[in-house]
């Protein structure tokens, strides 16, 4: 259980959010490139090159005129998951961090108490199981076998704070509807898909996938409900679906969400826990 709760939360936990005066805004399936029974347009094919590279500009400021700048955030959620092999029970998770230094991770069970805690830096991962009563001491460029993603620090904080993950200036197939508008953007080892609110570019939905189609990885976030937390749109509903060797499929509810408030990061280490 411990390494596909460290392993989801990681990956699960992205936030965006609304204006409080906006109607909540529910999780939904969408595809990529978005499409709806309204009339769409595709960009590209409507527009000369200088009007949609215009287009493609301003939407791109947009979207970082979304990003969420903080120096710490924590944020308190309910996961639940299912895999292919198990569905352990709703698990409570307590998220701490402080931008490029730390990420701090608790996770309870019901009954049980706290199960799990780990703590990475953009060095390292330490993770103490307290239910086999092990420790995983990792440098974080060998920690794929607990994390099972292969991002490095920054982008992990960008998921845990919901600003958007390998968004590059290589936008293409740029679609719009009256809703909502799709585009696509490339990295050196990924696609990025995009889905956001047309209203106020916040994500709706966005897609990361190998280039290499014999990894055959991806990773789906979804996002709903929002809010305004400490000044910022935050989406208190996550959906994420992860596909690797199997699926794995995560909810998670956001019932507390703090930003620029002090922080602390307790870790201690058992002398009786067994190292792995």
């Amino acid at each position: 259980m411990m390494k596909q709760t460290l392993a989801l939360i990681t990956l699960g936990i992205v936030s965006t959010g609304l204006f409080s005066c906006r109607h909540t805004r529910q999780i939904a399936s969408t595809s990529f490139p978005v499409t709806d029974t309204s009339k769409h347009t595709t960009v590209a094919d409507s527009a000369s090159n200088a009007e949609a590279t215009a287009f493609n500009k301003d939407l791109l400021n947009k979207l970082h005129s979304n990003v969420i700048a903080y120096n710490t955030f924590s944020a308190k959620l309910k996961v639940d998951y299912e895999s292919d092999t198990k569905s352990p029970p709703e698990v409570t998770a307590n998220i701490r961090m402080t931008r490029d230094s730390v990420i701090w991770i608790s996770v309870s069970a019901p009954i049980i108490g706290e199960v799990a805690r780990a703590i990475i830096t953009p060095d390292s991962l330490r993770a103490v199981n307290k239910l086999d009563k092990k420790v995983y001491l990792r440098d974080i460029k060998n920690a794929q076998d607990l994390l099972n993603i292969p991002f490095d620090f920054k982008t992990l904080q960008d998921m845990i704070v919901g600003n958007p993950i390998f968004l590059t200036d290589s936008i293409f197939q740029v679609v719009k509807t009256p809703a909502v508008i799709s585009f696509s953007c490339e990295s050196e080892v990924f696609i990025s898909l995009f889905n956001v609110f047309a209203d106020d570019y916040v994500l709706q939905q966005s897609k990361v996938m190998d280039k290499d189609n014999g990894k055959g990885r991806s990773c789906e976030l979804t996002y709903g409900e929002y809010k305004t937390m400490g000044g910022h749109k935050f989406a208190t509903r996550r959906r994420v679906f992860v596909e690797a060797k199997g699926v794995t499929k995560i909810n998670m509810e956001f019932n507390k969400v703090d930003f620029d408030v002090p922080v602390s990061y307790p870790f201690t280490i058992p002398a009786s826990y067994s190292k792995e």
